[in-house]
């Protein structure tokens, strides 16, 4: 099963950065649907029970953005480059979690009572490590009473029991933080500061148990100019090599870019022949 999301190219024909904007979720059965009533206390939550197992690797075509449902493709920490993000970017860094379902199944056949139906994600955001600059830390303080480093996100998808399996995007750092920890200066090339990114997936089975996921945990190195690369005028004369991630230029692959009236454009427009 694959999470395919289809682009609009805000600046460029094949790519954009607004992936989470108007996603299409396509759905097939990975596992038969199975039911069996579960009996769980209203709240607290059972450890691998409902869980994501890593940040998936998202694969690029025709102008799209897949995330695979691959438990063995992915990756275990992030790299944020603030100079790529733009202000009309749906998210600065995005999570593309693979969420498990490992309440019991049956075989009796009908509505599965465990599948449970995703409502949205909660997301927590902190530095780590090494202190940064007081500036940089009043940055992650001083955001309308937290809202940019502890909101939710509204999703939807059902996740059959027994194991069912479903890829997601997640929103998962406000282009505002962004933008306030370039303006407190201080960033280079040099990624000095990590931030830890703490997601959980929210739902409510068929039966009506209200579920939250075990947290994952995910680490994001941060920068300003360590992925963007080979800078020149737009537009470009040949095509950029490096055409960066898919999904969003600002994450985790270098991208070839190109500046226009000194803002900078990635991946790098071409000339039009």
């Amino acid at each position: 099963m694959l999470f395919l999301i289809r682009l609009r190219a805000a600046y460029a024909p094949r790519w954009s950065h607004e992936m989470n904007l108007r996603p299409t979720l396509r759905r097939s059965h990975l596992l038969a649907s199975v039911t069996l009533s579960l009996g769980l206390a209203a709240c607290g939550r059972t450890p691998g029970q409902f869980e994501i197992l890593n940040d998936q690797v998202p694969v690029s075509s025709g102008g799209g953005c897949s995330i695979p449902v691959n438990p063995t493709v992915y990756q275990g920490e992030g790299t944020l480059d603030l100079s790529v993000v733009r202000s009309d970017f749906g998210s600065a860094y995005f999570v593309f979690p693979l969420i498990e379902n490992n309440l019991p199944s049956s075989t009796s056949g009908s509505l599965d009572p465990n599948e449970i139906q995703l409502s949205g994600f909660q997301v927590d955001i902190k530095w780590i490590d090494t202190p940064p600059s007081d500036s940089i830390q009043k940055a992650f303080s001083d955001n309308a009473g937290g809202a940019l480093v502890h909101y939710q996100i509204p999703w939807s998808g059902g996740i059959s029991s027994g194991g069912g399996q479903l890829s997601a995007a997640v929103a998962a750092f406000p282009v505002a933080l962004a933008q306030s920890i370039v303006a407190a200066a201080g960033m280079g090339v040099d990624p000095f500061l990590t931030v830890e990114l703490t997601i959980q997936a929210l739902g409510t089975t068929n039966s009506g148990t209200h579920m939250e996921s075990d947290p994952f945990h995910f680490p994001v190195q941060v920068c300003s100019g360590c992925l963007a690369t080979n800078i020149g005028p737009c537009a470009s004369a040949a095509a950029p090599t490096n055409l960066g991630n898919g999904c969003n230029p600002a994450q985790d692959l270098l991208v070839d870019c190109c500046t226009e009236n000194g803002a900078l454009v990635c991946p790098a427009t071409v000339a039009v022949q």
